[in-house]
């Protein structure tokens, strides 16, 4: 072995198992003659350390290795109070740092648009805040200016990162995509679904053959994302993948298209399960599919099992997963509401009916689903402001818990509207509220209009034992102040 792995040994296992070694004659080293050999293992880690750092040499650059200079700026620079606050909040921030995080944001908002940018002093502490704080690094641009983009851009090169979708878009420019690795290649289709859906589709369809089932599937689940007609055609093709993965991805996207082929012949299996029934008292009655024959196995109905019962009530759900909602109004003669009506009871049928009008965003029967049952992912599918104006009536009649209202508040736009603002607090402010306080502190401050200011601090003086609530609403009160101080700066 040389003689740094010798050291590296010793350094490793202890000089007990492995002696050190003797300094090279060549460096010219005259250990000390009464030594130990712990003493010796040491001084030669030094002086190895001092060795390698001598030797090695400094970086050549030519022109091309050079930043290039950095570009004038056009745009205004932010200043006066504007500009002070924006330091302060990157420098001396008077608040916690979720609330700084908001409150960046805000100003990088506000900046763009009344058309000033960062001061370039501060571009260092924002761009540095930015690389920790995801909400501060989407509202850089155009803020940073054309200085501040240079600077970004020589910082991402010295991490050896580069912006997401410019790199995947480079990068797939620069090489053939079929050889890109597994998950970059996957981003890569990711992206191309999001700003040219044909475009992935096309890349997919001409390596199909060439990919693992475990690419093709991921590859294919991205097809989430403007997900429509024309994808039909591939997604057919998946269905006879050898794969199980492939079929159940292409099974599932096919769920989302109730005009395709695969969702009428859902139908024309259901439609023979369903029954109505009664003279005064109409029912619908649903019966149990038969076992699946080669077609039904094609389209992901499951097969019947090796041994035991087979769940004929997974095949149900598959069946009906598949189907268009319509196949239920044309079974009743009724609308969607009155057809929900006609299944009370029937508790797996209707999750299933849930399950698909949400994957769909079919607004007719979800907004009929949503008369019979409150569900987060159902009122997801609303426009905001419906979505507000329902959590309101929710809130108002406490037929759902406040807790189960976390996620659909969380999702809403901000700041909300003054009614659900005052319901929120009056919720929060309740004898037991305060851990929905702490729930909602994340985004209570921005999603609180300011007009819900004064009474957060009428809530304040009360007097209140319960810290955390007191917390969020100092919280909220400290980011609807400094909010306001920057409305003002930039006005």
């Amino acid at each position: 072995m040389t003689w740094l792995a010798e050291l590296r040994a010793a350094a490793l296992v202890g000089t007990a198992r492995h002696p050190a070694p003797s300094p090279p004659a060549e460096l010219g080293a005259r250990p000390p003659e009464v030594h130990t050999a712990e003493e010796s293992l040491l001084d030669q880690a030094a002086l190895a350390d001092a060795v390698i750092r001598a030797a090695r040499q400094p970086r050549r650059l030519d022109d091309a290795g050079l930043a290039r200079p950095a570009p004038p700026d056009h745009c205004p620079q932010a200043s006066g109070e504007a500009a002070r606050l924006l330091d302060l909040l990157l420098t001396q921030p008077p608040v916690g740092p979720e609330l700084r995080t908001l409150l960046v944001a805000d100003w990088l908002r506000l900046a763009a648009a009344s058309g000033v940018r960062v001061p370039h002093k501060l571009l260092p502490p924002l761009l540095a805040a930015a690389g920790t704080r995801a909400s501060v690094a989407e509202h850089l641009h155009p803020a940073i200016g054309t200085r501040g983009r240079w600077l970004q851009g020589l910082l991402e090169s010295d991490h050896g990162t580069s912006d997401s979708g410019a790199g995947h878009q480079q990068g797939a420019a620069a090489r053939d995509w079929a050889e890109l690795a597994g998950t970059d290649a996957t981003a890569e289709v990711e992206r191309l679904r999001r700003t040219d859906p044909a475009a992935a589709r096309t890349l997919l369809g001409g390596h199909w053959d060439n990919l693992a089932a475990r690419e093709r599937a991921a590859h294919l689940a991205t097809f989430t994302a403007n997900l429509g007609p024309d994808d039909e055609e591939l997604l057919e093709r998946a269905l006879d993948d050898k794969a199980k993965s492939v079929r159940d991805t292409a099974a599932a996207l096919l769920d989302r298209l109730p005009d395709s082929a695969r969702a009428a012949r859902m139908a024309d299996r259901l439609r023979p399960l369903l029954r109505l029934n009664g003279v005064l008292r109409k029912r619908l009655e649903i019966g149990l599919p038969p076992e699946p024959d080669a077609a039904a196995l094609r389209d992901g109905v499951p097969a019947q099992p090796r041994s035991g019962e087979p769940d004929r009530l997974a095949r149900l759900d598959t069946i009906i997963r598949g189907a268009p909602l319509d196949t239920w109004t044309s079974a009743t003669g009724r609308g969607p509401a009155p057809a929900i009506a006609l299944l009370k009871g029937e508790t797996r049928v209707l999750e299933a009916i849930a399950s698909t009008a949400a994957r769909r965003a079919d607004l007719e029967w979800v907004r009929a689903l949503l008369e019979d049952r409150f569900e987060p992912r159902l009122l997801a599918c609303l426009p905001a402001v419906e979505r507000e104006e329902r959590l309101v009536r929710q809130l108002r009649s406490s037929a759902a818990p406040p807790f189960a209202l976390v996620e659909p508040l969380r999702d809403l736009p901000r700041p909300w509207g003054p009614a659900l603002a005052a319901e929120v607090l009056e919720q929060i402010t309740a004898k037991n509220g305060g851990q929905l306080a702490v729930m909602l502190a994340g985004i209570l401050p921005a999603a609180l209009p300011p007009e819900a200011a004064g009474q957060c601090r009428q809530l304040l003086e009360r007097s209140d034992d319960d810290a955390a609530r007191r917390r969020v609403l100092r919280d909220a009160v400290q980011y609807q102040s400094f909010r306001q101080s920057l409305t003002e700066a930039f006005s």
